[in-house]
């Protein structure tokens, strides 16, 4: 069971769960994105958001880290840029392009890359829309420079 260590502003720190860090996250967001019509949060939505607060910009980046161990996001992430930053930002514009009716090529020798990118894309995600689509909100994470590969790194 892989567990996640939550730390409040004053230093208060408790292990969860990832599964129940997920659902909590997911419930103080959904609470949070319709905070005027909205019952009130449950009780585990309550209890997270005293270690994660209430930007739900914040929260989202936490929903889709964690989602990113679910399916074995960061492995295919890796697997996609060979831990390259520099690969990265490419690759994200690359997946958004991906059944876009609107994307223009620019010329045939980088369509022919970008072909080649595509199709592996398509492998390591197995052609799953879904599995792409979480894929690319974990690689803007990184884009954004909220993520890094440096930030990744185990400790030793």
């Amino acid at each position: 069971m892989q567990l996640v260590t939550l730390t409040t502003p004053d230093g208060h720190r408790e292990r969860w769960d990832i599964k129940t860090t997920y659902l909590a996250l997911l419930s103080w967001y959904s609470y949070l994105k319709d905070t005027d019509n909205a019952k009130e949060p449950t009780e585990l939505a309550t209890r997270i958001s005293k270690f994660v607060g209430g930007d739900i910009k914040q929260v989202h980046t936490f929903l889709v880290y964690l989602d990113g161990f679910n399916g074995d996001l960061y492995s295919k992430l890796s697997l996609l840029t060979n831990n390259d930053d520099k690969n990265t930002t490419r690759l994200y514009f690359i997946m958004k392009s991906i059944n876009n009716h609107d994307y223009l090529s620019h010329n045939k020798k980088k369509e022919r890359e970008r072909e080649k990118i595509i199709d592996r894309i398509e492998q390591v995600t197995s052609n799953d829309e879904n599995t792409l689509k979480r894929l690319i909100r974990l690689t803007k994470l990184f884009v954004d420079g909220q993520l890094s590969y440096k930030n990744m790194e185990v400790c030793k």
